[in-house]
């Protein structure tokens, strides 16, 4: 009979075992590196992603309808994905998006949006999702110009394929967290 003590330290494994299988269970339920505690409407987007992705292959721009995600709008963007360079070139910005970069930034490539340019982790994980074709979500301090007045951006992107193989798209979405809570 074990004493008291060691149940406990079992009782404990035991716990920690089941958490870590249920987080996995629900993490995968989320594709790419996108996390359960991502903010609800990144997960709604994912949840849309998912829906839309044909049997075989990645979802493509003919899939996706924007007037199915209506509250998402203000936050979403469209990337042209040209692999050649590659160049990524803003095709959408929702109107929040408008804002927070000071600008809309349609037709202008991906990288002038941000100070670190090619360096800067939203087109790295662009270039990145060019081979895995998996999505990509972040949470960091802001790395374009305009980020005085934001703590923190969330932003996810998700590769469409008007083929189903080779990546011609990224959709966005990205969440600006303000200093006093809100998100914009």
């Amino acid at each position: 009979m074990l004493n008291p003590q060691a149940c406990a330290i079992k009782k404990c494994w035991f716990q920690a075992a089941i958490s870590l299988f249920m987080t996995r269970v629900i993490m995968s339920t989320l594709p790419g590196n996108i996390p359960n505690h991502c903010h609800s409407k990144i997960r709604h987007l994912a949840a849309y992603w998912l829906s839309i992705h044909p049997a075989s292959g990645l979802p493509g721009r003919q899939h996706f309808e924007p007037l199915d995600v209506p509250s998402l709008l203000p936050h979403l963007f469209l990337v042209d994905v040209d692999q050649a360079g590659p160049a990524f070139t803003f095709r959408l910005m929702g109107t929040s998006l408008s804002t927070v970069y000071g600008g809309d930034h349609r037709g202008q490539p991906f990288e002038k949006a941000y100070e670190a340019g090619k360096k800067a982790p939203p087109y790295l994980d662009a270039c990145k999702m060019l081979i895995d074709k998996q999505p990509r979500w972040r949470k960091a301090p802001a790395s374009f110009r305009r980020d005085q007045e934001y703590l923190m951006m969330e932003r996810v992107m998700f590769p469409l394929a008007k083929n189903g193989v080779t990546v011609n798209m990224l959709l966005g979405l990205v969440l600006a967290h303000l200093n006093d809570g809100q998100i914009r």
